[in-house]
């Protein structure tokens, strides 16, 4: 979707820009795309390293729910992300604030633009995204929300054994 859709009218704009994809059993088809930009890389052992040099990371998805783990992921190591309204569920992710939310091809590929190119929103998005993670889903966070949740159960069993 986004090779077919999106990059080419990404590439009008930033006529050298590439998209890396990574990961295990890419679609065959995928070497369609190289000429228009894309670089299937399959698996890859570290990741930081290319998140290091990335610049925009982009995830345009259209199905899935919950919490979406390479959102999260580009998001710690600082990299804006573009989304969908559905990459954004689960993760209180703001249009223009931690993230750039579009989901027509149009808006997607002008969001994408308006991240690589802009310095300033650039490094907002970075600098807002980075702290997203870090206050909503960091290892102590999450460790503090999940004994919490623990110990209001033990608590409510608790309850219920002594109006018995």
């Amino acid at each position: 979707f986004f090779a077919r859709e999106i990059l080419p009218l990404v590439r009008q704009t930033v006529p050298g820009v590439e998209l890396l994809v990574v990961g295990d059993n890419a679609p065959s088809d995928f070497a369609d795309y190289a000429r228009a930009g894309v670089r299937t890389l399959g698996y890859v052992p570290d990741i930081d390293p290319l998140l290091a040099r990335s610049r925009v990371f982009v995830a345009p998805l259209r199905f899935g729910a919950g919490m979406k783990g390479k959102i999260g992921e580009a998001l710690a190591h600082g990299i804006p992300v573009v989304t969908t309204t559905i990459g954004a569920e689960g993760m209180s992710l703001r249009d223009g604030r931690e993230a750039l939310i579009a989901d027509s091809p149009e808006d997607f590929a002008a969001a994408v633009v308006r991240a690589y190119q802009g310095a300033e929103l650039w490094q907002r998005l970075s600098d807002e995204g980075y702290a997203h993670v870090a206050r909503n889903f960091s290892p102590e966070v999450v460790s503090r929300i999940i004994n919490d949740s623990v110990r209001g159960l033990f608590e409510q069993a608790e309850s219920d054994a002594t109006l018995k």
